[in-house]
């Protein structure tokens, strides 16, 4: 199955991510996503205690994936 990699808003990506749900970034966004958008979620779905995990960049494709674990 191929991947579809989000290459743009991924602010409301992750913000619409169910549990379980694994999205596909370029590994351009892996700073922004890893240091700015997933911590501030983390705070705005506090009440919710969500929690998304980024996976390990493909060096190789050039892309890293994200789940959305709670």
């Amino acid at each position: 199955m191929k991947k579809r990699i989000i290459t743009e808003n991924y602010t409301p990506a992750l913000r619409d991510m169910e549990v379980g749900e694994v999205l596909t970034f370029p590994v351009k966004a892996y700073n922004s996503i890893k240091g700015t958008i997933i911590p501030r979620l983390r705070l705005e779905f506090c009440v919710e205690d969500a929690d998304w995990k980024v996976g390990e960049v493909d060096k190789r494709k050039g892309i890293f994936d994200v789940e959305r674990v709670a």
